[in-house]
Order: structure tokens, then C-alpha cells, then sequence
């Protein structure tokens, strides 16, 4: 199975969760710089919250997204409170025709790595660690 992971992150959290699931599936965690080139069966694709939806780098990316080369995109944000990054994500990625898996990943952060007040972000605490990697073993138990 060939798993893709790729992020936008303005702060470092975004970037840091990324990481924490590419180390779990032994892959790379690239930026949305990196368009996916080969067929990826599932693609985690996460993004921030800014101004109440996510970055127009996120949305183009999807745009861009080659529907053949994507079974199934699983969603990750980083956020203060909000989670309209996933559903845009979903989305965006619908209405390309790409399946969507229904479980999704929101790491609340307050304004840990806001970058708007120029905060510092990507160091995960404990608990939030933590449920990223309940995360992945949800995601690990549905595709064996």
C-alpha cells in the first residue's frame, strides 16, 4: 500500500503532526510543494485554520490534485478551535471525485504557533502527541 502524507503549515504544528504520522507509515512527510506524482492509495493531506478557512495553498494544491492518482485522502488540521479546514478538505476533494475516509484529525492549539502574533509552533505537548497517535492506530487497524 503506498501512503502519501502531505501538509501546509504556516506555524510548525501542522508540520509537526505531519511528521508524527509520516514517522508511524515510514514515509516522508512533504510539504504541498511536493505534488504526488505516483499513485498514493491513501494521502493524509492537513492544513491550518487562518481567518476561518484554510490557506488558498491548501485549496489550489487540491485543485490541482490528479483524481487517478488518489484512492482516498485522510484529513488532519492543526487549529485554535475551529474546524472548517476539514471540511473544506472534504469539500474540495469531493467535489474532484475523490473519496474522502470519514475519519478525520483536529489537534486543537490555541494560539500555540499562531503565526498572525508571530508564536513560535511544532512543539506538540504530550496529550496532543498522544492523539495523534490514536489517530494513526485508527487509521493502522482500518487498512490491514
Amino acid at each position: 500500500m503506498n501512503i502519501g502524507v502531505r501538509y501546509q503549515s504556516r506555524g510548525g504544528n501542522t508540520k509537526a503532526v505531519a511528521e508524527m504520522i509520516a514517522k508511524e507509515f515510514d514515509v516522508q512527510a512533504l510539504s504541498i510543494e511536493h505534488p504526488v506524482e505516483e499513485y498514493t492509495d491513501i494521502l493524509f493531506l492537513g492544513g491550518g485554520v487562518y481567518g476561518w478557512k484554510m490557506d488558498d495553498s491548501l485549496c489550489e494544491f487540491i485543485k490541482q490534485l490528479p483524481k487517478e492518482k488518489v484512492g482516498q485522502i485522510i484529513a488532519f488540521s492543526t487549529t485554535g478551535f475551529m474546524e472548517s479546514t476539514l471540511k473544506q478538505i472534504r469539500q474540495e476533494a469531493e467535489q474532484k471525485g475523490i473519496k474522502v475516509n470519514k475519519n478525520e484529525l483536529l489537534v486543537k492549539m490555541m494560539l500555540r504557533g499562531h503565526s498572525m502574533l508571530g508564536l513560535e509552533g511544532g512543539n506538540l505537548k504530550k496529550e496532543q502527541q498522544e492523539k495523534v497517535q490514536e489517530f494513526v492506530k485508527v487509521i493502522q487497524k482500518e487498512i490491514e
